[in-house]
């Protein structure tokens, strides 16, 4: 909020805001000017389409474009080898995912947005991993915040058996790759 970036003529979205209203501000980004036209686009996964019936009740006029798959460059591979080879972009790339991950579960329409029914894999691929890394996430089923398995109470919870977090990132293994019994999909 607040930015003024003059001749902006697209937004685009990758992740819905919390609000349509915040939809129409940053949409509104493209109108300034003397033209005072522009375009905007939200990318949603098909579990995410519920977001667009309350565009259309905050009346934002929808069109919906598909994308042939030959017109698109398949730059996974390369995203891939990069955050593989790079430890310092590995470990940005754990940290936006992180982040990402925290952000939608706390976005206010749970009943669209459900981070329990995100698919993790893809989403690890967005940010170029093979296999998601395990991050340390404070939150447990049904939207309470849990950490190892423990209610927080007043925001702090105890670690049990010492300081380990339990993570295996390292400069070794930059992909934290969990061992072939670990099931879960957070880690706590």
């Amino acid at each position: 909020r607040g930015l003024d970036i003059p001749r902006v003529d697209w937004i685009v979205q990758f992740d819905p805001p919390d609000d349509p209203k915040e939809y129409i501000h940053r949409v509104g980004r493209t109108a300034r000017g003397a033209t005072g036209s522009g375009r905007a686009l939200l990318f949603l996964t098909p579990q995410e389409t519920g977001f667009l019936r309350y565009l259309k009740a905050a009346k934002v006029t929808l069109n919906e474009y598909e994308f042939p798959t030959k017109k698109i460059a398949n730059v996974q591979s390369q995203l891939q080898r990069l955050v593989e080879r790079n430890y310092y972009l590995n470990r940005a790339a754990r940290d936006a995912y992180r982040s990402y991950l925290l952000a939608y579960s706390s976005h206010s329409l749970r009943d669209i947005f459900n981070v329990h029914e995100l698919d993790l894999r893809a989403v690890g691929l967005a940010f170029g991993f093979a296999t998601p890394p395990r991050v340390d996430v404070a939150f447990g089923t049904k939207g309470s915040r849990r950490h190892n398995g423990q209610k927080l109470k007043g925001g702090v919870a105890k670690k049990k058996g010492g300081s380990r977090s339990g993570h295996d990132f390292s400069a070794a293994n930059p992909l934290g790759r969990k061992s072939s019994g670990d099931r879960r999909q957070f880690m706590h």
